[in-house]
């Protein structure tokens, strides 16, 4: 999880919220920018699945104006699938 530098407070504890929240949704690499209540998630996923509920897991969050959500669906294949 990266956060991004905030010089307002509010912002800064709204993002540690959000990683605790969704810590161990699924996501990889995810970064959350907070600005003013305005959530931004970047990163990837392996499926649709987790990539909604991460968004519906900050939606939630108080003071959460508004979610953009451009967390990356990626599929993740066995190089073991080609020889079984």
């Amino acid at each position: 999880m990266v956060f991004e530098a905030h010089s307002d407070p509010r912002d800064v504890e709204m993002e540690t919220l959000i990683h605790e929240r969704i810590q161990g949704m699924g996501g990889r690499h995810l970064r959350v920018q907070v600005k003013d209540g305005v959530v931004t998630l970047s990163g990837s996923t392996g499926d649709y699945e987790d990539k909604r509920q991460i968004e519906t897991a900050v939606k939630m969050i108080g003071n959460v104006h508004q979610v953009i959500n451009q967390i990356m669906v990626v599929s993740i294949e066995d190089p073991f699938d080609n020889y079984r």
